[in-house]
């Protein structure tokens, strides 16, 4: 986005929300990303609209670089990120929706709850008082049986 916008040490916004979804062989950790569609510039907060850009090749250089982090961390081998590239589907996902003014307040705050509601459902939850707790915060666990 900052070599999309021609004005001097552009900064781009984000927000990104990490959801960790599923559980045992199911897990499926993901990022929710929030990105401005441009850049702020100068000392005032301007902001300058970027052009329109091209998912699917937003989508191959979030992956590699997604990828190219993970390996140089040592949380993936090559020959993982190899494979990785080489699905057709590799759940590296782009969406953009509609643009938001900041006078939108119905789809900023629809945006904000889907960005926040929770990794598991309260169906599956179970309140326990904590014997003995000094600080009286009691605990939260997980239901057994789903």
């Amino acid at each position: 986005i900052r070599d999309a916008v021609p004005e001097k040490d552009p900064i781009p916004g984000a927000v990104i929300a990490v959801q960790t979804f599923g559980d045992f062989l199911g897990f499926n950790p993901h990022c929710h990303i929030l990105v401005t569609d441009g850049c702020f510039y100068g000392g005032r907060g301007m902001f300058r609209v970027a052009p329109l850009l091209e998912l699917k090749k937003l989508e191959a250089i979030f992956r590699h670089k997604a990828l190219r982090m993970l390996l140089s961390r040592g949380k993936i081998t090559g020959e993982m990120a190899r494979m990785l590239s080489g699905w057709k589907h590799t759940e590296f996902n782009v969406f953009c929706g509609n643009r938001i003014s900041p006078n939108d307040d119905t789809a900023m705050e629809n945006l904000a709850r889907y960005i926040i509601r929770a990794s598991f459902t309260q169906k599956r939850m179970q309140y326990l008082e904590q014997a003995g707790n000094d600080d009286a915060v009691p605990c939260i666990l997980e239901a057994q049986g789903g």
